[in-house]
């Protein structure tokens, strides 16, 4: 399943992240919506890939309670395993139950300024719920944010930027070849999204994912550079590569390409800040 056909109000949910700093400014909530169509070898949110509920399974948590049958796992029911070891990720959330549970934290929201986050995954898979939701956030006052490709047809922008307080987009390899070859991310579905959105209003905050091998090149730096002053996107965040999905992997029974590549700090990508400043460009590392 790769779209959200004959969906509206229910999402597949893996996780409701409380207090995050980096996702959109202030105190945040990020729902990460389960699925994506696209196929970054650097993500850190593996569970997230499938469209469908899937069970991780962590080997150092086992006490072995029950027999394993033809493979890792046992038939114990993942709700029934006494260690955690065994986990079922996702579940379907109805926007009502999913906003109720973002409303805890109102008063932190407002007190920060912060608010709710749709992630992934690729959130704008699931489109019509991303907008049934974000609208309700909205109406209730708090503020809205998507993480996302943007490189997914849009079903109703207006009615998208009208729920959408900023979008937090990503620009990885801006080869197009490359990209789809890589990522299957076509960037100029991207770019003529973008023009969409930005001609109707909306806040976009460019995102740069900085990969050693992959997006870190000078070429591909400034590449991308162009592209969000021929957009009209003044600022970016830069975005060291971090290893915090590793573990995911092996959970989840998925292949990692990045395994065991360094972690970027702040200083390695340094010259990357310096050229977006160089070009005019808003810099931030890591995001709000």
């Amino acid at each position: 399943m790769s779209s959200d056909a004959g969906v509206g109000s229910i999402a597949t949910v893996t996780n409701v992240q409380r207090y995050s700093l980096h996702d959109g400014g202030g105190i945040r909530t990020v729902v990460f919506l389960k699925g994506c169509p696209f196929r970054c070898p650097w993500c850190c949110n593996p569970e997230n890939l499938s469209f469908e509920p899937e069970v991780s399974f962590k080997e150092r948590l086992c006490i072995h309670c029950s027999p394993r049958v033809g493979g890792r796992l046992c038939e114990k029911p993942a709700e029934e395993c006494p260690t955690g070891a065994k986990e079922m990720l996702g579940r379907e959330r109805g926007v009502d139950d999913l906003l109720d549970e973002v409303l805890r934290d109102r008063v932190f929201y407002e007190e920060s300024g912060g608010g709710v986050t749709l992630s992934g995954g690729e959130c704008l898979s699931r489109q019509r719920f991303a907008v049934d939701f974000l609208t309700r956030c909205k109406q209730a006052g708090i503020g809205t944010a998507v993480e996302t490709t943007l490189a997914v047809p849009l079903e109703d922008a207006a009615a998208l930027v009208s729920a959408t307080d900023v979008f937090l987009v990503d620009f990885k390899i801006a080869d197009r070849e490359r990209s789809l070859r890589v990522t299957g991310i076509d960037p100029e579905i991207r770019d003529a999204n973008l023009r969409v959105i930005l001609g109707m209003g909306a806040r976009v905050i460019g995102r740069m994912p900085i990969i050693p091998g992959y997006t870190d090149g000078e070429e591909n730096v400034a590449t991308t550079i162009a592209s969000l002053r021929d957009l009209g996107i003044n600022r970016v965040d830069v975005l060291p590569f971090h290893q915090l999905g590793e573990g995911k992997y092996e959970s989840t029974g998925r292949a990692y390409a990045c395994a065991g590549m360094r972690q970027l700090t702040a200083d390695d990508v340094a010259p990357v800040v310096r050229t977006c400043e160089l070009a005019g460009l808003e810099v931030v590392v890591s995001g709000e």
